[in-house]
Formats: C-alpha cells, structure tokens, sequence
C-alpha cells in the first residue's frame, strides 16, 4: 500500500523521471545525475517566479 508520503515523493521526481526515459537512461548514476539537473532547473524557476510577483506585491 501506498502512503502519501511515497505519492508525493513520486510526483516530485516524476518530470526529471520523465527527462531520464525520454533521454534512454539507464544507468542509475546517470539518472540521478540528470535528476539532480532538472530538479534544480525546476526549483530554481519557480524561486524566480516567486521572487518576482512578491517583490512586486512588496514594493
């Protein structure tokens, strides 16, 4: 049985899981490598988005 906590981790890796497959990786060194670079591209988007409309809802 699933527990949420597993369902939300899974939803958390599923884009840089999705990258991996598209991409044919098999290796799991690799996939956590690739894993690692879209989770920080992702993040680091949202950080600015956010960054952004609350310095405007600030200023």
């Amino acid at each position: 049985m699933r527990t949420r906590k597993t369902i939300l981790v899974e939803l958390l890796l599923l884009p840089a899981n999705l990258v991996c497959d598209h991409l044919g990786l098999t290796d799991q060194h690799e996939r956590g490598m690739m894993r690692m670079l879209v989770n920080m591209c992702l993040i680091s988007g949202l950080s600015v988005v956010v960054f952004y409309v609350l310095w405007k809802a600030l200023a």
